[in-house]
Order: structure tokens, then C-alpha cells, then sequence
């Protein structure tokens, strides 16, 4: 994986005016501000934008100024008993879009030139993601669940995240109010950040690395996005292009037992990245990235009982047993951590010659939760995390199967 290095980018020569539109074509009125001044162009720093992309998208008609309060927003469930849920802070919305047309902006912004101008750079090269298509045939492009949605907000954002830098390095570095280098400074915030932060940073942290790693400028760009990494384990490792391993999973007594699947999160793959996340928040971040950088596949199963108590079985396979090996010894550091408590072995487990492996309890938003490690064979693990209940052996079984992972919640026995 190549780290990302310092690229000087020579500041394109602009034509008399101040903007850019004799190089690229006028494409109409000028982009103007709503609900306030600016205190800079939006129309030059967007004609700025596109010329590093290579582009000749429209510009969009509007940058309008808000006053956005902080809040926030709550992970769900699973990546809460997974350590998510800590040290959650309330974010202020800098700058968003939803289309191709508008620009939202923090009017906090306005007293640091510097900073929104590039972070305009950001948002414009999202409006011309949203102008070519890109947003919907990336997104298309990769699976449905937390590892595709992961990989396809990681080229997205990373890329918005390069061409910013590059931009910031075109036009500002040599300024004297520049500020830190934006490729720079959000790896400073995923390192500082913990938790559900974290995870919500790393899209744009491994993403501007992917960007960094395969394109020479941001007008290649659409190499990246004709041929997008489709895991995080793809984005993670640059030049990583293996698909998932085989994983095959089957559910006995789920149509018959108290504990039945659920639909809501919908079964699939979690994927490295909220791996490497989850126990980076009980064991330093390179043990966390080494224990993570074995994982080959998994797939994550939710089950409710009839009084919507919810259960999970998260089903992980690694590239090969010394992979498998280090992560299990990384995971039982942090369930002890994460519980303060030694995990024991578990009883009581339907299958005489099923092992139950080995069970921690915490609490959880003032709750009693259950988590239970399995190792099947040499390559794959079950984690199973929730209501004691369902984490119980006596409830849940799991076991491996002429290659298969087999997870038993009603009172057939593996």
C-alpha cells in the first residue's frame, strides 16, 4: 500500500477576468450566494475545480449559506455492541449536496476564506459527480450492505477528499491563512476520532488513499469511478482486487423457534473496515489493523424474538488458519476489554460434540448483552452478540457443515 506523499501541483494560468471561462466555454450566469455573502468567488473556485477534474460540467446555479445546528445521530444497534456507541460527538454540518444545482454551506464557514474554499472545491466536484452519473453507477456497482455501501462512499467522498487536496495545494498552500492540508487533516480527525466517528471518517480517509494510490490528478479520476473498488478490503488495500472468499451460511429452526431472522437490518457483509473500526476501540489502532487485515469474507444475521429482542450471529471467514489465529486472539483482548470481565467457557450448548466456545457479558444502554465466540474450523469464527438469551447456548448452536457454517436457533440440534 503506498503512502500518500506530497504532490506539488503547478496553479493552472487563468485568463484575463479571474475566471476560467475562456479556457472552458461560458457555460451561463455565474453561480451566486444566497442568505448571505460570501467572501470569495464561487464561480472561480468552481471553474478552478472542474479544470483539475478535466471537465466541462455545468456549473451549478447556487452556494446557499445556512446556519446548521449540531447533532447527533445514533449508530445502530450492532455497531453499538460492537463499541460504537462511544465517544460519539455532536458534528456541525459544514457543506452538503443533494443534487447538481445547489451547494449548502455552514455559514460558520464564512469567517475562513481559506477553508471554504476548499471545501467548495469538495462540493463542486460532487455536484459534477451528480451531472455525470457517478453517484448512482458506483453505488449501483457495489453490494447493497454496510461493506458495499462502505466502498462506494469511500470512492465518492475520496475522491471529492483528492481533488480538494489537490486543489488546496494549486491554490492556497503557498497563502498565508492556508490552513492544514486537507488529505492531511482528515487522517489527523480519523486518528483522533473514536468510535461511530471514526467509522463515519474512514470512508474519506481510505478513500482519498485509494484516490492518491491509482490516479496520477484528479482528471483520472474516471478510472477510479469506471472500475470502483467493490469492498473495503479493496479500498483498504489499494491494488487488492480479489473478490470475497467463499462463505456459505445456512439457518436451522428459524422458521420454527422463538428466534426467527429478521429483515431489518437485512442479512450481509459487514466487511473490514467496521472490523478493523470495532476493535480499534478496545486495542490500539495497529493491532486492530493487523487482526482486521486477515479477513477473507463474513455475513451478519440479525434474529428478533417475539417481543422484538434482538439477537445477531456474525459469521466471519479469514484468508487462511494463521489470519483466523490472530484475529481470535485479538478479539478475546477486546471482549475482555470491552466487558471488563475474563470471557469463560460456555455450557449448557445443544450438540454433544459442538463447542460452545467462549462467553463475556456487559451492558449496553443500561442493559444486560451477551457476546459468544465460536471457532467452526481453522479459517472461520461466530461472534454472537445480544440478548443472553439468544447468545446462549442452550439457544444458539453453531457449527460447521461439509464446508458450511450452520447457525441453529430452534431445538434442532447441529
Amino acid at each position: 500500500m503506498r503512502t500518500p506523499t506530497a504532490v506539488t501541483t503547478p496553479t493552472p494560468r487563468e485568463p484575463d477576468g479571474g475566471t476560467l471561462a475562456g479556457l472552458l466555454g461560458d457555460d451561463g450566469a455565474r453561480i451566486t450566494a444566497r442568505g448571505g455573502t460570501l467572501p470569495l468567488d464561487p464561480t472561480l473556485v468552481y471553474d478552478r475545480t472542474r479544470r483539475l477534474l478535466g471537465t466541462e460540467a455545468p456549473r451549478p446555479g447556487t452556494v446557499q449559506l445556512l446556519d446548521t445546528t449540531a447533532n447527533t445521530t445514533r449508530p445502530p444497534e450492532f455497531q453499538r455492541l460492537l463499541g460504537l456507541e462511544r465517544n460519539v460527538s455532536e458534528v456541525e454540518a459544514v457543506a452538503f449536496v443533494v443534487g447538481p444545482r445547489t451547494v449548502y454551506v455552514n455559514r460558520n464557514l464564512t469567517n475562513r476564506p481559506a477553508r471554504l474554499e476548499h471545501v467548495l472545491a469538495h462540493e463542486f466536484t460532487h455536484t459534477v459527480q451528480f451531472r455525470r452519473g457517478v453517484v448512482g453507477r458506483v453505488t449501483a456497482a457495489t453490494d447493497a450492505g454496510p461493506d458495499g455501501r462502505f466502498a462506494s462512499t469511500a470512492v465518492i467522498e475520496g475522491a471529492a477528499t483528492y481533488t480538494e487536496d489537490r486543489y488546496w495545494l494549486a491554490y492556497l498552500a503557498n497563502g498565508t491563512d492556508a490552513g492544514t492540508r486537507p488529505g492531511a487533516d482528515v487522517e489527523r480527525r480519523h486518528r483522533a476520532g473514536e468510535g461511530a466517528v471514526r467509522y463515519a471518517l474512514a470512508p474519506y480517509r481510505f478513500g482519498y488513499r485509494y484516490a492518491d494510490a491509482t490516479v496520477a490528478g484528479p482528471a483520472d479520476l474516471d478510472t477510479v469511478y469506471a472500475d470502483p473498488p467493490l469492498t473495503g478490503e479493496q479500498v483498504l488495500h489499494p491494488g487488492t482486487r480479489e473478490a470475497p472468499v467463499a462463505l456459505q451460511v445456512t439457518l436451522r429452526g428459524e422458521r420454527t423457534g422463538t428466534w426467527r431472522e429478521t429483515f431489518s437490518p437485512r442479512r450481509g457483509r459487514v466487511g473490514e473496515a467496521l472490523l478493523r473500526t470495532a476493535l480499534a476501540t478496545e486495542l490500539d489502532a495497529e493491532r486492530a489493523a493487523r487482526a482486521a487485515a486477515g479477513w477473507g469474507n463474513d455475513t451478519r444475521i440479525a434474529f428478533n424474538d417475539p417481543a422484538g429482542t434482538r439477537g445477531y450471529a456474525w459469521v466471519l471467514r479469514f484468508d487462511d488458519d494463521d489470519d483466523a489465529s490472530e484475529f481470535d486472539a485479538a478479539v478475546r483482548t477486546y471482549l475482555d476489554r470491552r466487558t471488563d470481565g475474563t470471557g469463560a467457557p460456555a455450557s449448557g450448548g445443544r450438540g454433544s460434540t459442538a463447542d460452545a466456545g467462549t462467553r463475556w457479558e456487559g451492558t449496553l444502554d443500561d442493559r444486560t448483552v451477551a457476546y459468544r465466540l465460536v471457532r467452526v474450523d481453522t479459517r472461520t469464527a461466530v461472534l454472537l452478540v445480544g440478548a443472553p438469551a439468544f447468545v446462549d447456548p442452550g439457544t444458539t448452536a453453531v457449527s460447521s457443515e461439509a464446508g458450511r457454517v450452520v447457525v441453529a436457533t430452534g431445538d434442532e440440534s447441529t
